[in-house]
C-alpha cells in the first residue's frame, strides 16, 4: 500500500541522503505503533510499504504519475525515521556485492574538475533532488556520469537494471549536472540492489553541488 507524507516530513526526508538514485529506504514506526517497519519513499513524498508487493505499487506510481497518486493516498506519519544508506540496505536484504569494484560510498572523496558532466535519471519530471530554484543538486544525491549514460543508451542497456533502480518501468527524464571545481563527489560501480544486477557508474554528492550547476533537463 502507498501513502503520502506531510509537507514537513517530505522536507525532512529531502534533507537526508538517498539510498540509491531516486529512492530512500527508511525504517520507522507508524503513528500509534511501536513496531519498526521498512518503507520505500519515492521522490521524498510517496511512501510504499516494503511487504513483498512493493513492485506493483511502484509501477502504479510511475505509470499514473506521482501527483495523481498523492491526491488519493492516505496521509501517514512516521516516527523515529532512519534512512538506510546503500550498504545498510543491501546488507539487510542480503544482496550480493561485487568485491572487485566498490560502490561510490566505499571510495575516496575527490574534487570535480569543472568540466565533467553528470546525469541523474528519474521517472519524475519534478525530481525533488534537483533544486530548480538554485539550479543545483541537493546534498546526499546520486547521479551517473554522462559517459556511462551515453554508453547505456548506445548499447541499449536497461537503465533500471544497470543502475539498480527500484521501479521496473521506463526511465523518462535525464537531468544534467556540471559541478564546479570546489564540489566534491565519490564515484564507483552500482552494486546489486532491488533484485537488479547494477554494473553502471554511480556518483554520490554528499554535499550536493554549487548554485548554478544544474545544466538542463531532457527526455531520456
Amino acid at each position: 500500500m502507498y501513502f503520502k507524507l506531510s509537507l514537513s516530513q517530505e522536507n525532512d526526508l529531502l534533507g537526508q541522503p538517498e539510498t540509491g538514485m531516486g529512492y530512500q529506504v527508511v525504517e520507522g514506526n507508524k503513528a500509534g505503533s511501536y513496531t519498526r517497519e521498512k518503507f520505500m519513499v519515492l521522490n521524498s513524498e510517496v511512501v510504499i510499504e516494503m511487504n513483498g508487493s512493493e513492485g506493483g505499487h511502484i509501477r502504479k506510481v510511475v505509470n499514473e504519475g506521482i501527483f495523481s497518486i498523492k491526491v488519493n493516498a492516505s496521509l501517514i506519519t512516521l516516527n523515529s525515521i532512519k534512512v538506510l544508506n546503500e550498504n545498510q540496505f543491501r546488507n539487510q536484504v542480503k544482496e550480493s556485492k561485487n568485491d572487485d569494484e566498490k560502490g561510490a560510498l566505499d571510495n575516496r572523496v575527490e574534487f570535480a574538475d569543472g568540466n565533467e558532466m553528470f546525469v541523474r535519471l528519474s521517472a519524475f519530471d519534478d525530481d525533488k533532488r534537483i533544486d530548480k530554484v538554485n539550479k543545483r543538486l541537493r546534498p546526499g544525491s546520486f547521479t551517473t556520469t554522462e559517459d556511462d549514460y551515453l554508453v547505456c543508451k548506445y548499447l541499449k542497456s536497461d537503465p533500471v537494471d544497470r543502475y539498480a533502480l527500484p521501479n521496473n518501468d521506463e526511465i523518462k527524464f535525464a537531468f544534467y549536472i556540471k559541478p564546479v571545481i570546489s564540489d566534491t563527489l565519490q564515484r564507483g560501480k552500482v552494486q546489486p540492489a532491488n533484485g537488479k544486477h547494477g554494473g553502471g557508474m554511480e556518483v554520490y554528492f554528499a554535499k550536493g553541488t554549487s548554485i548554478g550547476t544544474f545544466f538542463k533537463q531532457t527526455p531520456y
